[in-house]
C-alpha cells in the first residue's frame, strides 16, 4: 500500500524537552490509530523515512523499535517494517488468557486461522535432571522430546519444545505431531492435560529462534516453562516456549480484595 506524502508531516519540536524520537513515535502512533497509516501498510526504509521527516536515521530507528515494542508495528527480517492488524483481526497479537489451559491449534482456530506444526526435532532419550524433577521420572527412564515450529495460516508464531515421558504417552511418530495438536492426540490417549503451572518471561530472540520466527535477532520473545498434569494427577508434559511478541501477548484478569 502507497502512502501519501501528507501522511509524514509531522510537527516536531526540536527544542522541546521530549526527545524527537519519542515525538515521532508519538505521532506516527497517532497517525496509526486515526486510520492514516492503515494495518498492513508498509513503512519506508529508514533512510527514506529519515528524509521525508527531516530526522536523523538513528532517530527514526529508534522511533520505530519503540513503536515495535508497543506492538503497533511489525519488523519483518528482509521485508521491512508494517503497520500491525488491530486486536481482534485477522493476524493481531493473539491474546490468551493466563489462567486458561488451551491447546495451541484451539487459540489459533478460534481467530478464524489454519494452525500448522513443523517438526524441527524428535528424539528419544535420557531425562534431564530437569525433566527429571518435572515429570516425577527416575534417571533410568526414557522421554519423548519434540521440537515445532507453530504457524497461524502460515506465519511463524511461536517455537515449542515438548518432553513428555515415553512409557506413559506409547508410541508417537514425528508424523504424528506435525500439523497437528498435541493436546487432541493425547486427549484421545486419555492424558488430556487437566492442570499445569506455567512460567513467564521475556528474553531477546536468539539467532536461532530469530531465523525461525522471522524476526530480527534480539526481538522480543515471550519465553514460557510449564509442567502440565492429567486428571488423576500424573505429569504427562514438560514443555517450554518462544512466542513472538509482537504477534502473541498473555491476557490475565485480576480482582480487587473485597475484605
Amino acid at each position: 500500500m502507497t502512502l501519501s506524502p501528507p501522511v509524514w508531516a509531522l510537527t516536531l519540536d526540536p527544542a522541546s524537552a521530549t526527545p524527537v524520537y519519542v515525538q515521532v513515535a508519538a505521532a506516527l502512533a497517532q497517525r496509526i490509530e486515526q486510520g492514516e497509516l492503515p494495518a498492513g501498510s508498509a513503512l519506508p526504509s529508514e533512510r527514506d523515512l529519515a528524509r521525508l521527516l527531516g530526522v536523523s536515521r538513528v532517530t527514526v530507528r529508534q522511533a520505530l523499535t519503540q513503536l515495535a515494542s508497543q506492538g503497533r508495528l511489525t519488523r519483518k527480517h528482509g521485508s521491512g517494517t508494517f503497520v500491525s492488524p488491530v486486536a481482534g483481526s485477522p493476524g493481531a497479537p493473539a491474546p490468551r488468557p493466563l489462567g486458561l489451559l488451551s491447546s495451541f491449534s484451539d487459540d489459533v482456530r478460534s481467530r478464524g486461522q489454519t494452525p500448522g506444526a513443523q517438526v524441527l526435532h524428535f528424539g528419544r532419550g535420557r531425562p534431564t535432571a530437569q525433566e527429571a524433577m518435572s515429570l516425577a521420572l527416575s534417571p533410568a527412564e526414557v522421554v519423548l522430546r519434540v521440537r515445532r515450529l507453530r504457524t497461524a495460516s502460515g506465519e511463524p508464531l511461536a517455537v515449542e519444545e515438548s518432553t513428555l515421558p515415553a512409557a506413559l504417552v506409547g508410541p508417537l511418530a514425528p508424523e504424528d505431531v506435525t500439523d497437528a495438536s498435541l493436546y487432541a492426540l493425547l486427549a484421545g490417549r486419555d492424558l488430556q492435560p487437566h492442570r499445569a503451572i506455567r512460567h513467564l518471561r521475556a528474553v531477546g530472540a536468539s539467532s536461532d529462534l530469530a531465523a525461525l520466527l522471522d524476526v530480527p535477532a534480539g526481538s522480543a520473545l515471550l519465553a514460557t516453562e510449564r509442567v502440565s498434569w492429567t486428571r488423576d494427577g500424573r505429569p504427562i508434559e514438560y514443555a517450554r516456549a518462544h512466542y513472538r511478541g509482537d504477534r502473541y501477548d498473555f491476557v490475565m484478569e485480576l480482582q480487587g480484595d473485597d475484605s
